[in-house]
């Protein structure tokens, strides 16, 4: 099931990764219904909000992408002070990858050609790569 959900979100993701990696991200995150099954580890929101785990922090960014990530660990009065942390959008993409490299890619053939002249048999294995090759963007659909 977890893994026909990514293909779906693949599917309609589109070139929305040729400029972010937020649309596909966010659609992803948000496809969880809860975020109970994540290790709970607080993380604090630049709104001063303590977040659950690194889930319940992704889907508060990806509904305000205002938010961003204060520091790990619960928010305190001191942190009233502080006005600087991580971008958002680059936590939300480091659990998507994380997430995303423990799951199988579908073998459907629907291929990406990336910037590293390499042809991806579909999204999912081009997603993987990026995920470790942060610089890589689609060229073109079809092969190199």
């Amino acid at each position: 099931m977890i893994a026909y959900l990514i293909y779906s979100v693949f599917a309609v993701w589109g070139a929305m990764s040729q400029t972010t990696g937020t649309y596909y991200t966010c659609s992803f995150i948000n496809s969880f219904a809860s975020c109970d099954l994540f290790i709970t580890d607080a993380y604090c929101g630049t709104n001063l909000v303590t977040y659950a785990n690194k889930c319940e922090f992704s889907k508060a960014h990806c509904a305000n992408q205002t938010i961003d990530l204060l520091h790990i660990g619960a928010c305190t009065d001191a942190d009233k002070n502080e006005n600087t942390g991580a971008e958002g959008g680059t936590v939300i993409f480091d659990f998507f990858c994380t997430s995303l490299s423990h799951m199988n890619c579908p073998t459907d053939v629907s291929k990406v050609c990336g910037s590293d002249n390499r042809t991806y048999i579909n999204s999912c294995e081009y997603e993987k790569s990026k995920c470790t090759h942060r610089s890589l963007h689609v060229v073109s659909y079809g092969d190199c």
